[in-house]
């Protein structure tokens, strides 16, 4: 006798259709999804327009020179000077400005120039020019007493007042008589001496002559007055023009009488 035996399934048993989770055929094993890890793989980062347009335009614009060097990378001028500091042996102090010792010149006078600085030569600090150079672009204007010595006018010529009071003249009209004898060289005459200011029949009186120098012509000049242009700080050659109009103006005795 054969049985025959029809499986019942029990209704506590039964699992519904739709509770269970089937994995995908791709299922990684790593807890996730093969569909969201194909997603994360194949899709790919969209930059955003500006970012494009941004990186387009740095690529194509800009200059090699641009480059930054690395931090820490030093010029080679101061990586020499740096080997030159550690080939020093130790304890030996090193000057602040080796080049301003050996030329003479400071760092700021290297770097801007200054009155020192010579720029057909920055590195050697130019000569300084000679007295008779100094002195021939600047000559100094001859003084009174360069010309006629330490004596040149009277000092404190005086003169007496009809009632025996005295008075005093200025110097500039008394010269010393070597003063003319110096000026009567100059414009060819000889030296007299004479009261100019008081007469014969005058009631004052004059303590002291006034020297002065005539000319061919008779004409007198007050050396004095003479010696006076060298106190203006003129030059040679301008004194020389104010010597020449006093003799070219001062008449003759014919002239005046």
């Amino acid at each position: 006798m054969a049985f025959h035996v029809t499986t019942v399934a029990s209704p506590s048993l039964t699992v519904p259709a739709a509770s269970v989770r089937r994995p995908a055929a791709g299922h990684t094993g790593a807890g996730q999804p093969a569909a969201k890890v194909a997603t994360a793989v194949l899709t790919p980062q969209v930059p955003s327009s500006f970012d494009s347009l941004m990186a387009s335009s740095l690529s194509a614009k800009r200059p090699a020179a641009a480059i930054v060097a690395k931090v820490g990378k030093r010029p080679a001028a101061t990586s020499t000077a740096a080997s030159s500091a550690a080939a020093e042996p130790t304890g030996t102090a090193t000057p602040a400005s080796s080049t301003a010792g050996a030329s003479g010149l400071s760092d700021f006078e290297l770097l801007f120039g200054g009155s020192s600085y010579n720029p057909a030569n920055p590195m050697v600090a130019p000569a300084a020019p000679s007295t008779s150079s100094a002195n021939a672009a600047k000559a100094a204007p001859p003084t009174a007493e360069s010309v006629f010595g330490p004596n040149v006018w009277m000092t404190d010529p005086i003169g007496l007042t009809p009632d025996g009071s005295s008075f005093g003249y200025n110097p500039f009209y008394f010269a010393t008589q070597s003063t003319a004898q110096t000026v009567a060289q100059m414009v060819g005459g000889t030296v007299v001496a004479k009261n100019m200011f008081t007469q014969p029949g005058n009631a004052f009186v004059q303590q002291q002559p006034n020297y002065m120098v005539q000319m061919p012509n008779g004409a007198l000049i007050n050396p004095g007055l003479v010696a006076s242009f060298y106190t203006l700080g003129f030059p040679q050659s301008q004194i020389n023009t104010m010597i020449g109009q006093e003799v070219a103006n001062t008449p003759s005795p014919a002239q005046t009488t």
